[in-house]
């Protein structure tokens, strides 16, 4: 199993988004936190269900500024076509599973 970009985690009541992962490290890099994570706490994926128990954990700024998510696995772009056959959007990301339902960079507005 692998995390999903931008997926929740949670462990107990808290609860984050995953911004990266580096499986060769295991640091995983979360944002949007709600609650507390401390070390020896284990986080689910909601969608992958993928599990890591924390070996610790710190809060930093520096995750925001130097950990760009650029690891994850390009998908497929996905053509979505409307009744007659006109494209309305191109989405490089979207799988149907919640924490990819936000891609707007290849929307096609028709006027």
């Amino acid at each position: 199993m692998s995390w999903n970009f931008n997926e929740i985690v949670r462990s107990g009541n808290s609860m984050a988004r995953l911004k990266n992962y580096y499986p060769d490290t295991g640091l995983v890099v979360l944002y949007d936190i709600k609650g507390v994570f401390e070390p020896g706490d284990t986080i689910i994926g909601d969608e992958s269900g993928t599990i890591l128990t924390l070996s610790e954990f710190t809060l930093s700024y520096d995750y925001d500024l130097y950990y760009e998510p650029e690891y994850w696995q390009q998908v497929l772009p996905i053509v979505i076509y409307d009744g007659n056959g006109q494209i309305v959007a191109e989405d490089y990301h979207f799988t149907g599973l919640p924490s990819q339902d936000y891609q707007t960079t290849y929307l096609v507005v028709q006027d």
